[in-house]
């Protein structure tokens, strides 16, 4: 595919098959353009610049434009400080780069903050980039906000793209993040008018190619956007002049049909440019990445446990009492609270006098062990043989401390020599005192902006300061153990490396929706099972919601659980039925770490409806090898009860290949029915009759023989059969069983 690029009466025009960008010199506006020509958006082109010593650095002049086969520099005169700003765009067949731009001054600056596509207002400046809609995955910790906005809403907020949410100058903001992009479409000028809906625009993704020494956010005002780079250099004098700097981020722009579609091909291209290595996973890691997990937080939460009150004897009896409910986990996740001190990543002796025996003996019953750990937490760094120098500083020269429920601690400062060598030790002492299979981490949602705090070494500030304490500390403990899962609940494609499951927590903040807003979260890290990281469905706090969240959890990973079984926040005890389904859906999980999710019946548009989809289709090698089907929309709408011809259905079901073959082909299939009714499933099988074999939650097998006609399997189901309870169907076609 050719990019053309054109020049003409101080215009550049430039296009492909996929997109095409145009730049006005007389008014310094872009102009971003989809395949058929409608309009993404559209915004002023010159980023300004905050200094502490003239601040924003809103007027200047266009001093010239130079192209050089597929790039376009754009260079500036700054009025108010005399100062020269160059900006260069690379064009792609199917996608942009907007590389970082270079600023050369000879005044003495201090660099504040970087707005993308800003226009002046008064002394400072607006959002200006205009596109009916964007999306940002993480928007809001809770089901308030919908990360799908329409910019007419005027919602006036600073959103955190990067880490350190929690303590971020906007929402509550924590699943998801680092996410490290987020998205445009656009509307007909004329929106409600016939034939409105055919001239809506494909989407836009902008993702980071390289993470900033600064920190990424998104500030939404007045139906405009601007991504922003916060540096604070008057705080730490890291970007000063005079002298030349480059600046800014390294932003890749994709294209789909549709935000999802957008965001899939940013993943694809960060792969196929070698931004990013793809994942390469054991059998054994496979295995544990795909284990569905039981997780001691949700009884800590119902106990309302403060962390002293968490003792060996209750992990014994969390740990009993799941395996007395019959719920099959294979991995069993104690969560925070059984450290002694944050930092040493060590068990508190009072408190679990027996802690190696506890995990042997869980070990020992065949199940995997998950530990949670907030690595950067350092409650007492003398008893590590440091100080409070190597932890993160204040702009007063003092340590940045933080509190949590009765603990106060601050954050090793990983850039420092000292605490890279202490952190890799105490890393691997813990991987060989506890050997465990799977890491809960919980932490990039503390780490400061640069307005509270920096590291000694400035060349990991910002958005690097996360991936360099994932790079001393993870990467010690896979030294260690190659075979260790690290789930991570941030979507950035960036950090990739260190990351191999996905986790939608925490809902904490998600009460009465936890399964919708695990169906929204899902919508969106389900893309990363193409970079190879499934994701892990949890739970929220509630029973009910259990069935939704493990259905809509099985397509893209594994399922997981942290109820309370003595009861949870609406006073309810688990129904036979309900672990059955969990039972169900373990046993026909996919076993492969690498696959790829298209949402059915998905809706694009609207507050409500946006960001769901009621059911789901799992392809491996462009096979399709499951399906997972709702009868009904989230609005309560009649959804499709068919799918590709491949299924028909009047009951919600998952139905899965269990060879490598895809469902029309295996030799094995899984079904797990959510009713009563009735089913159809095109086989290409030449047998007249397969196996069906149902399993029930007693742990009874039922055979019978079923007829295979015209290539199509019809199945009755029910959730029970004399009493006893139903966990799936499976079934067998045998070589012995010609026509």
């Amino acid at each position: 595919m050719p990019v053309n690029i054109q020049s003409h009466d101080q215009k550049i025009l430039v296009s492909t098959p996929v997109y095409s960008w145009e730049w006005d010199a007389e008014t310094d506006f872009f102009t971003l353009r989809d395949r058929e020509n409608r309009p993404i958006g559209r915004g002023p082109h010159r980023p300004f610049i905050c200094t502490r010593q003239t601040g924003w650095n809103s007027t200047a002049s266009t001093v010239d434009f130079r192209i050089d086969r597929d790039r376009l520099s754009i260079s500036y005169l700054l009025k108010d400080s005399g100062s020269r700003l160059t900006v260069s765009w690379s064009f792609h067949p199917d996608f942009i780069s907007l590389e970082p731009f270079l600023y050369e001054s000879s005044a003495e600056e201090d660099i504040l903050q970087i707005v993308y596509f800003p226009e002046a207002h008064n002394d400072t400046y607006k959002p200006a980039f205009y596109s009916r809609y964007a999306v940002v995955p993480g928007l809001s910790m809770s089901t308030n906000i919908s990360p799908v906005m329409d910019l007419h809403s005027r919602l006036s907020v600073t959103a955190v793209l990067g880490s350190g949410a929690m303590r971020g100058p906007g929402f509550t903001q924590q699943w998801g993040l680092p996410a490290h992009y987020f998205c445009t479409f656009n509307t007909s000028d004329r929106w409600n008018a016939i034939g409105a809906k055919r001239l809506q625009s494909s989407a836009a993704c902008w993702g980071l190619a390289e993470l900033p020494a600064g920190d990424f956010r998104l500030e939404l005002r007045e139906i405009g956007l601007s991504p922003v780079l916060n540096l604070r250099s008057d705080l730490w004098k890291q970007f000063k002049t005079p002298g030349t700097l480059q600046l800014g981020f390294s932003f890749l722009i994709t294209f789909g049909a549709n935000f999802h579609e957008a965001m899939r091909n940013y993943y694809k291209i960060l792969l196929r440019e070698k931004f990013i290595q793809p994942k390469t996973n054991s059998h054994k890691k496979a295995g544990i990445m795909l284990a569905p997990q039981y997780n001691t937080w949700g009884v800590e939460s119902a106990l309302a446990l403060p962390p002293e009150e968490l003792t060996e004897s209750l992990v014994r009896d969390i740990f009993q009492k799941f395996q007395r409910s019959g719920m099959r986990a294979k991995t069993f996740v104690i969560d925070d609270k059984w450290e002694g001190r944050y930092g040493e990543l060590k068990h508190d002796p009072a408190r679990f006098p027996n802690f190696e025996a506890l995990l042997a003996d869980i070990r020992r019953q065949g199940y995997f062990i998950g530990l949670w750990v907030a690595f950067l937490r350092c409650q007492d760094p003398a008893a590590l043989g440091l100080d409070e120098s190597h932890l993160l500083q204040t702009s007063e020269e003092k340590p940045l401390w933080l509190s949590h429920q009765t603990s106060r601690y601050g954050i090793f400062d990983v850039t420092q020599p000292e605490v890279q060598e202490v952190l890799r030790a105490r890393a691997r002492q813990f991987i060989r005192a506890y050997r465990p299979d799977l890491i809960k981490l919980d932490f990039g949602y503390e780490l400061p902006s640069l307005d509270v705090a920096a590291p000694a070494d400035m060349t990991w500030a910002g958005e690097r300061l996360l991936q360099k304490g994932l790079d001393v500390i993870v990467r010690a403990m896979k030294e260690e153990n190659p075979d260790l899962v690290i789930m991570y609940y941030g979507l950035s494609p960036l950090l990739i490396e260190h990351y191999d499951l996905h986790s939608p927590d925490d809902l904490v903040y998600c009460g009465g929706d936890y399964d919708l807003e695990t169906n929204r979260r899902i919508f969106f890290s389900s893309l990363c099972g193409e970079l190879g990281m499934p994701t892990y469905g949890s739970s929220g706090y509630d029973w009910a919601s259990a069935l939704d969240i493990w259905f809509d959890s099985a397509p893209s990973g594994t399922l997981g659980s942290l109820h309370c079984f003595d009861g949870d926040e609406n006073g309810d005890l688990p129904k036979d039925e309900w672990i059955a389904k969990y039972n169900g859906l373990s046993a026909i999980l996919r076993k492969q770490t690498t696959f790829q999710i298209q949402p059915i019946d998905a809706h694009w548009q609207g507050g409500l409806r946006a960001a769901f989809s009621p059911s789901w289709e799992r392809l491996e090698d462009d096979k399709t090898v499951l399906i997972a089907l709702r009868t009904h929309r989230f609005d309560g709408k009649p959804a499709s009860r068919a799918y590709k011809d491949i299924l028909h259905t009047d009951v919600m079901l998952v139905a899965a290949s269990m060879t490598d073959d895809d469902i029309a082909h295996a030799g094995r299939l899984g079904v797990v029915p959510f009713g009563e009714g009735r089913c159809t499933i095109r086989h290409s099988s030449t047998r007249q009759t397969a196996e069906l074999i149902e399993h029930y939650l007693s742990g009874r097998q039922h055979a019978t023989r079923l007829a295979c006609q015209n290539q199509h399997i019809d199945l009755e189901l029910r959730p029970s059969r004399e009493d006893e309870i139903l966990e799936w169907l499976e079934i067998i076609f045998k070589e012995d069983q010609p026509c």
